[in-house]
């Protein structure tokens, strides 16, 4: 095979990496802020229940949440960058093998997941697209009438509703006032980085998933490539 085809492999494969360590840290991050969201619910129940709390405690509780919440947005920012470009090889590669087709231009693989609302469609159908045409080697002209696998609808489902429960969260959490809805909020942020975890874990599975079938590219016998 070309030996552009090899070096565009081993770049997405090296893209791959990087972008599941960093939804792993992610995850980490969102197991950390669960225990932080326990750990301050207790705090409140001590409170309603009349226990005077050791100075500092709150302040302490406070620090530690925000310190948590900071890593989360740098995480994510960083995983969001790292996915792009990632993507951004990864539907590359499309056009170096088979039918050397694919849906949309590669640019604009990358450039739907930044604009609102349109993102809901077409960075869905982008990854649909992405994931069929690997698993296939993109080996026919057009893959718009075949069905998503069940998995990736799921990922997405689970994706855009930890997102949704992202935007509710912040806009509650800014009224909470009293220590029932303060109790509340906690509740709140718990789902969603339960919800955020679960949809870390299934990101993981597409990045996965579509590197091992561009592993195969170099291979006319379709030999899966080791996983990692």
């Amino acid at each position: 095979m070309p030996d552009d085809l090899s070096a565009a492999r081993r770049a997405e494969r090296s893209r791959a990496r990087w972008t599941t360590y960093l939804l792993l840290t992610c995850l980490a991050l969102d197991a950390a802020a669960i225990a932080c969201g326990f750990s301050q619910r207790a705090l409140l129940a001590r409170l309603a229940a009349g226990v005077q709390l050791l100075p500092g405690d709150a302040a302490t509780h406070n620090a530690r949440h925000k310190v948590i919440g900071l890593l989360k947005l740098a995480a994510f920012l960083g995983t969001a960058i790292v996915w792009l470009t990632w993507l951004h090889r990864a539907y590359g590669n499309l056009g170096l093998v088979g039918s050397k087709r694919s849906r949309f231009p590669q640019g604009w693989a990358v450039g739907y997941w930044l604009i609102p609302f349109v993102n809901l469609v077409r960075a869905y159908q982008t990854m649909k697209d992405l994931w069929l045409r690997s698993e296939s080697l993109n080996d026919r002209d057009g893959y718009d009438k075949l069905p998503a696998p069940a998995f990736l609808a799921a990922w997405w489902g689970i994706y855009v509703t930890w997102a949704a429960l992202e935007r509710v969260f912040t806009f509650i959490a800014r009224d909470g006032q009293s220590p029932g809805d303060l109790t509340n909020v906690i509740d709140l942020e718990v789902l969603v980085n339960v919800v955020g975890i679960i949809a870390a874990l299934l990101a993981i599975k597409v990045v996965r998933g579509i590197d091992r079938c561009q592993q195969r590219f170099h291979d006319p016998a379709g030999v899966t490539a080791p996983r990692y």
